[in-house]
């Protein structure tokens, strides 16, 4: 065997080694999988990165981002309703409270690609259907 196809296969065992390190680091320590990656990137260290794992966690990340501006959007929602269509006085002050700080909330993490992702109508319907399960009001379907 030549010398040159021996390296060749010692550096396909060993990446081969690496990615099997990088797979069981980040199901045994999460916190350290991800500084490794976080310096392999920063080092453009391309064999370091675990491919599969850092594709699924920023697709993760991604969909977490437009869950929480989902969740912030349908309280907001559900907040006005109560404003809009409910005759109690008590809870107006903390209705208007948390409809502040959804909006804060939303405004902090909403994007141009977040916002053309947003189903606004599915979130009108979810918040009204939680509003009319703990209040007798008229409200519109949509």
């Amino acid at each position: 065997m030549h010398l040159f196809y021996r390296v060749e296969v010692i550096a396909i065992i060993d990446n081969e080694s690496l990615i099997t390190e990088m797979t069981n680091l980040y199901e045994t320590d999460f916190f350290e999988w991800t500084q490794v990656q976080a310096r392999a990137l920063q080092e453009h260290n391309i064999k370091a990165l675990d491919w599969e794992n850092l594709k699924e966690e920023i697709e993760d990340l991604g969909n977490e981002k437009l869950n929480a501006v989902n969740s912030f959007l349908k309280r907001l929602i559900e907040h006005r309703l109560k404003l809009d269509y409910s005759q109690e006085i008590y809870p107006r002050n903390h209705w208007l409270k948390e409809v502040d700080n959804f909006q804060d909330e939303i405004e902090d993490r909403l994007t141009k690609t977040l916002l053309n992702q947003l189903d606004i109508s599915k979130q009108y319907e979810r918040a009204r259907r939680v509003v009319l399960r703990e209040y007798k009001l008229d409200i519109p379907q949509k």
